[in-house]
This record gives structure tokens, C-alpha cells and sequence, in this order.
């Protein structure tokens, strides 16, 4: 296993503990944003079928199917907020527990490591290691477990107004992500050097202000500024590579199938039979809410790649080695005893110690 692969498990693991120790704010966190998105974009648009089939039966009650929508909709948005509140206490807590760690860990280092390491990319990786975790946080509540949970209600749903339409929907969700991920670890390298750049950047600025008497007095101000420019613009030639590698690459091959998919959902409900309204409209909006996954296989691993990352830039620092081994009980320090003719100093007074002949 690579030293960067290690580095990767090791802020997993960092990051999958805070999770752990944050249990009774992580898991409403998780899944009262899913509840809300299946309530949102699931079980509404059903109510909303079941009224189009009792109207198209001639049917003329529509006060209760519209008490049940707005109903619907009051709770999803309910079950947000508290999700929200409780997925904020992970990520403050989180992240503060992480930055204390991180300090902690850069404190236990020996003098060696500082003396390799610029201070300012040392303050960045550690400040990344620890809000990174608020990313990871987000997206898994918000691109994962929101549009995966859901999927499986749709799932069931769909199967009791017809199996293949289950079959299509999931078959193709699966044939988007097998097709899109190669291009997405291709994208990878691209990333981590992007991460790397920006890193660089920070760590440039940094030194050059903490050291700013020394860049004056050789007027290497120019210089400076110079070195600046250049690691900026590679910077932004990464970024801009990585994004369009995700739009022109990533996103050109998830649209048609998303597409496709649409379009196979709409067909196959006029034509599979005894439907009815209801299931064509059921059908239609499933399948235009559950293809939105499709396009986020790209944001998900885009986010979570980027998080760990930058993560990693940190975490590989605890798997170095130190150079320099200090002892576990050092002795304290004690000044050497006085000598004729020294000067002793306490805090209130001064004595010098002469001697005497004989």
C-alpha cells in the first residue's frame, strides 16, 4: 500500500471516529434529510397521482388530496430543519475536536520535522484536516443518504405498479455508475495535484509574510510577488483542467443516459398497460427525480476526493518517521552552580559572587 493510500485510511479513520463519538447528532443527521427528500420528492408527487387517476375517474373530492400535499410538504420541511440543526453540532463539534487533534499531533513532532516543514503549509494541511470533515459530513447527509434512501422507497413503489420498471430505473443508475467512474478516478491525479498547488500557494504566502523583515531588507519584494504569481496560475490551470475534465468528460457521458433512462421510464408506462394516469404520472416523476443521482456520481466523488485529499496532505505527515528521537523522561533543565565572580539574578534581587583568598 502506498504511503498516500495509508494517509487516505488514516483520515478516514480519523474522520469515521468523530462520526462514531457524535452518534446522537450524526445519525438524525443522516437520515431526517433522506426523510425529507422521500416525503419531498416521492410521496408527494404520489398524492399528487392518486389525484390525477380520481379525477380522471370523475371523481370531484380534491380538498383532502390537497391537505395531505401541503401536509406532506409542512413535514418534509420540518424534518429538514431539525436534520440541519443536528448535522451543524457534528460539524462544529467535529471540526473542533479534529483541529485540537491536529494541533496536538504537530506539537509531538521533534525539532527535525519543523525544521523540513514551512510553517504556513503546515497551517494549511492542518486547518484542511480538520473543516474537511464538515465536507465529508454534508455531502454524506446531502448527495448520499438523502438520494440513496429515497431511491429504495421509489424502488418499492414502482415494483407495485410494475417489476420492470424497477428493473430499468436501477439498471441503468447501475450502468451510469460502472460507465462514469473510470473517468472519475481518471480525474483523480488531476485533483491531487490541484490540491497540492493550492496547498503550495498557502504555504508561499504564509512564509513570505512571517518572514517579511528578511524579504525587505534584501528588497526581494519583486521577487516575491514574482514567485506568487507563478504558483497561482498553475494553480489555476489545474482547477480549470479538473473542471472542464468533469463537465466535458464526466457530465457529456451522464447526460444522454439520463436521457435514455427518462425517456424508457416514460415509454414503458403508456405502453406496459393498465397503468392507468395515475401510474404514467407516478412513473414520470420517479424517474425524473431518481435520474438526478446520475449527474451526482460526479459531485460525490468530486467532493469526497477533494475532502480526503487535502486531508491526506496532513495525515501522511503523522506516518513519517522522526529523525530526531527525544528521550520519554527528560531531565529538567538546571542552571549550573554559581562561580566566583558570576552575577545570580532572582526576581527581586541581584548578588554577585565574589571570593575570598585563603
Amino acid at each position: 500500500m502506498t504511503a498516500r493510500r495509508q494517509a487516505v485510511f488514516l483520515a478516514i479513520r480519523y474522520y469515521w471516529s468523530e462520526f462514531s463519538r457524535l452518534r446522537r447528532f450524526s445519525i438524525p443527521a443522516m437520515l431526517l434529510p433522506a426523510l425529507g427528500n422521500t416525503c419531498l420528492y416521492y410521496v408527494a408527487p404520489l398524492v399528487v397521482a392518486q389525484l390525477a387517476g380520481h379525477l380522471a375517474g370523475g371523481g370531484t373530492d380534491v380538498l383532502s388530496y390537497v391537505v395531505v400535499f401541503a401536509g406532506l410538504l409542512v413535514f418534509a420541511e420540518f424534518v429538514w430543519r431539525i436534520g440541519i440543526h443536528c448535522l451543524s453540532r457534528v460539524d462544529g463539534l467535529g471540526g473542533e475536536n479534529l483541529s485540537v487533534l491536529g494541533m496536538n499531533a504537530l506539537l509531538a513532532k521533534d525539532a527535525a520535522f519543523f525544521h523540513d516543514n514551512f510553517a504556513g503549509s503546515l497551517t494549511k494541511r492542518v486547518h484542511s484536516f480538520a473543516w474537511r470533515f464538515t465536507d465529508i459530513a454534508d455531502t454524506m447527509s446531502f448527495n448520499v443518504v438523502a438520494n440513496f434512501v429515497p431511491l429504495g422507497f421509489a424502488s418499492v413503489v414502482l415494483w407495485n405498479y410494475h417489476p420492470v420498471l424497477v428493473l430499468v430505473l436501477i439498471g441503468m443508475i447501475t450502468v451510469t455508475g460502472f460507465v462514469v467512474t473510470p473517468l472519475v478516478k481518471r480525474r483523480q491525479a488531476i485533483v491531487d495535484k490541484r490540491e497540492a498547488a493550492i496547498a503550495r500557494v498557502s504555504g508561499h504566502i504564509a512564509d513570505s509574510l512571517t518572514n517579511m523583515e528578511t524579504v525587505r531588507a534584501f528588497a526581494a519584494e519583486h521577487s516575491e510577488a514574482v514567485e506568487h504569481q507563478a504558483r497561482v496560475r498553475e494553480h489555476r490551470r489545474l482547477a480549470i483542467r479538473s473542471w472542464d475534465y468533469a463537465n466535458l468528460r464526466i457530465d457529456v457521458v451522464a447526460a444522454p443516459l439520463s436521457v435514455l433512462t427518462n425517456v424508457l421510464g416514460l415509454y414503458l408506462a403508456v405502453k406496459l398497460g393498465n397503468l392507468g394516469v395515475e401510474g404514467v404520472v407516478v412513473a414520470f416523476a420517479y424517474f425524473a427525480n431518481a435520474t438526478r443521482i446520475m449527474f451526482e456520481f460526479n459531485q460525490i466523488y468530486r467532493r469526497l476526493e477533494s475532502s480526503l485529499t487535502e486531508a491526506a496532505q496532513f495525515t501522511e505527515l503523522l506516518l513519517e518517521p522522526p529523525t530526531v528521537l527525544d528521550p520519554e523522561n527528560p531531565e529538567k533543565l538546571r542552571p549550573p552552580p554559581p562561580t566566583c565572580g558570576s552575577t545570580t539574578w532572582s526576581s527581586r534581587t541581584r548578588a554577585r559572587r565574589s571570593c575570598s583568598p585563603g
